[in-house]
């Protein structure tokens, strides 16, 4: 869902009521820098703030929903029109926009509001650009840069904004989300999706889309019931019918081998998984892994049969 039509908002509620608070008493500074890992609701978290200020009517939400509200201005990352897709960067045109756009009277009294969705992809031209509307804002003007990985923005800029960082969702607040956005999803994935996700709403929702929760079973089965000649060749498919499947399972398995590895070390055991293997052995299938998946993609080979291999790999006693 587009954050900004977004009429949910969980968690953050200590950060909302500051940001209550502050306007209630007019004391609210002109420009901030909300960060937090990818998949929180950073975006819907300022969208909701954005209401709060210029109007929770149904016709102010409306408006910012559709994004023709007259006092908001939402800068983002455009479509290269020669390439047909979307640009790597936010250029300076696109902060030039905001200049223009602060310098107008607003149309409905009060603030101006400007909000930069992953301001980090600013390229040096558009930050220098914003930078000077940071050293002098026009009265009235708002902004709300929006960014996963605040290090990537220049330091000049970190030291004109308020920062808040938000924390990720609560197991309660993740499973309300996700009761709204995916009503069907049983209780079994839902836990599932929500451990994996370290309280990223967003992230859960890929991890649903993704089908790695279907390949995470297959991983864990592998540690603890080997496969056998049919199934191996059946759950090669399940693999290859999800999105990036390929890819997915080298992550999950060498991720599940690694905290193996590690768990085997803290508690002073030499070998574990079934068949029971020492850790020597597992970092040798670990090598193995990653060597015959990168062979698979550089040279071009049937990921099935690589797969295949794989599971034989890991499976075999």
């Amino acid at each position: 869902m587009i954050p900004r039509q977004n009429d949910h908002l969980l968690g953050h509620k200590k950060e909302y009521a500051y940001f209550q608070q502050a306007i209630a008493k007019n004391k609210l500074h002109h420009a901030w820098l909300i960060s937090g890992d990818e998949g929180i609701g950073k975006a819907t978290f300022v969208y909701h703030l954005v209401r709060l200020i210029l109007g929770q009517s149904p016709a102010a939400i409306s408006r910012i929903k559709a994004g023709s509200h007259a006092d908001l201005l939402v800068v983002g990352r455009r479509i290269d029109e020669k390439k047909n897709r979307l640009r790597s960067e936010i250029l300076m045109d696109d902060i030039k926009a905001v200049g223009e756009f602060l310098r107008l009277t607003p149309a409905e009294g009060g603030w101006r509001i400007v909000v930069i969705e992953d301001a980090d992809l600013m390229n040096r031209n558009a930050a220098n650009s914003l930078l000077k509307l940071l050293e002098e804002p026009p009265k009235g003007a708002l902004l709300f840069l929006i960014t996963t990985h605040p290090s990537r923005l220049l330091p000049t800029i970190l030291s004109r904004c308020r920062k808040m960082i938000l924390h990720g969702l609560s197991v309660e607040e993740m499973e309300q989300g996700l009761s709204v956005l995916n009503p069907q999803l049983s209780k079994t994935d839902q836990s599932k999706a929500i451990q994996m996700a370290d309280g990223s709403l967003g992230k859960a929702l890929q991890l649903l889309e993704s089908g790695h929760l279907n390949i995470k079973d297959i991983v864990e089965t592998l540690f603890n019931q080997p496969l056998k000649g049919k199934e191996i060749y059946k759950q090669a498919d399940l693999i290859l019918q999800k999105e990036n499947g390929f890819s997915i399972f080298l992550d999950l398995i060498t991720e599940a081998i690694t905290a193996r590895i590690r768990k085997a070390v803290q508690e002073h055991k030499n070998e574990f998984g079934y068949p029971m293997r020492s850790i020597s052995q597992w970092i040798e299938i670990w090598q193995t892994l990653l060597k015959w998946h990168k062979e698979a993609e550089s040279f071009n080979l049937d990921k099935k049969q690589t797969l295949i291999s794989e599971l034989n790999l890991v499976s075999e006693l």
